[in-house]
């Protein structure tokens, strides 16, 4: 990726597929599951500071890049049977083998999120198995885990040292709220997987989205440190990056975090856009960072609670370290590419450490769905006939990154 998009979490309400009422679906909307708008961010809430003139000026002149996709490429990576979901992909790409750990319910239309690997070995699944679940109530993550991203790095918990971290989102409730972020280690794709048991950016609110959609990136020369990026959902919807030292995980430091900029960000409609339920990919021959977003405003058929597309962007990796500059979108994955009413809940395939998996080129792996319009009987979507959730599925497609100055 959510819990849905409050802030969103890449995710489908899990507590809106079951049966709620028109009005209880209009409280639970005003307690952070929207994403944020001018209309619903409290007066006293400092909007983000705007990006200055010079700041904008410099970027222009940066490198940049286009992606120029291969429809050719398009192909569907994985499909849950009847009554599963998936979503939300973490992807690695070692030759001809990619490990996706994706957001996964584990029991027939049961809406509980667990962590699954799916082995896809020369295009084949060859396995697909959860391999990290809720923790025993009452801890943080005793309900739901989702969103996953894995790198690989020098870590060492409580005198073990491990190759692998895998970052998560993790709540105690049956509802969008209360997410926050923790991280668990290994040293095979399949586990196991110890997890750290408190969180590492934590969330106070049981009646706010919290935090989420954790996308990490190995920093350069700090084999056991991890740049994190992150959504925020309160009352706004931002996104931040801070460093998170592993070195010794029980004493984990994080950097204060830093908020990163919306400038450049566009909407299907056009309009300036805001950001949530992204994934970065570090880009070192352009020495850049570039972002697959979801793309607002949100549909109002269902489901309402994904986009219809998703935004390939770039920035250069010294302003998104500083919360500063300009976004360049270089690239969507949308309707008229993919034939699919909603992209959504995308990832990049990427190397072990969250760097490009092939220098030149850009491989995205988005989630697909249904949609269907309710009626003024079916309000619940009951009836509906697109079962949206339990259409989710996972598609990928190829394009060449042209980089220009």
């Amino acid at each position: 990726m959510t819990h849905d998009h409050p802030a969103p979490h890449r995710r489908p309400l899990r507590w809106l597929v079951s049966a709620m009422t028109a009005a209880a679906l209009g409280t639970a909307l005003l307690i952070g599951v929207a994403p944020a708008t001018a209309d619903t961010v409290s007066p006293d809430v400092d909007p983000p500071a705007p990006v200055s003139t010079q700041q904008l000026a410099s970027d222009a002149s940066r490198t940049r890049a286009t992606v120029a996709w291969d429809a050719s490429s398009l192909q569907e990576v994985y499909a849950p049977a009847d009554g599963f979901y998936s979503y939300a992909p973490s992807v690695v790409r070692d030759g001809d083998t990619e490990w996706i750990w994706t957001c996964h319910n584990d029991e027939f239309r049961v809406i509980k999120d667990h962590i699954y690997l799916t082995k896809i070995v020369d295009g084949v699944v060859v396995d697909s198995r959860s391999v990290l679940q809720a923790s025993a109530a009452p801890a943080w993550d005793s309900f739901h885990v989702c969103d996953p991203s894995v790198v690989e790095g020098k870590f060492r918990y409580l005198g073990v040292k491990y190759s692998l971290a895998m970052f998560h989102l993790g709540n105690d409730l049956d509802a969008s709220a209360h997410n926050q972020i923790g991280v668990a280690f290994a040293n095979s794709p399949e586990g196991p997987w110890v997890k750290l048991p408190e969180p590492i950016v934590t969330f106070d609110r049981a009646d706010q989205w919290g935090v989420g959609q954790p996308t990490a990136v190995m920093m350069p020369g700090k084999p056991g440190t991890v740049l994190l990026g992150y959504t925020q959902g309160d009352t706004s919807t931002r996104a931040y990056v801070t460093e998170v030292d592993l070195k010794k995980a029980e004493s984990f430091t994080t950097t204060t975090p830093v908020q990163l900029p919306t400038a450049g960000l566009t909407g299907t409609d056009g309009a300036a856009d805001y950001l949530n339920g992204f994934d970065l990919v570090f880009d070192k021959k352009g020495d850049q960072f570039l972002a697959v977003r979801e793309q607002h405003p949100y549909a109002f058929d269902n489901p309402w609670w994904i986009g219809p597309a998703v935004q390939v962007v770039t920035i250069p990796q010294r302003d998104l370290l500083r919360g500063r500059g300009t976004w360049a979108p270089v690239g969507d994955v949308n309707e008229s590419l993919t034939g699919f009413d909603r992209n959504h809940n995308a990832g990049f395939a990427r190397d072990w450490t969250g760097h490009l998996a092939a220098k030149n080129e850009v491989s995205v792996v988005f989630t697909t769905s249904c949609s269907s319009l309710p009626t003024i009987d079916d309000q619940d979507w009951s009836l509906a006939t697109c079962d949206s959730l339990y259409s989710y599925d996972l598609w990928s497609i190829d394009g060449a990154l042209n980089r220009r100055r």
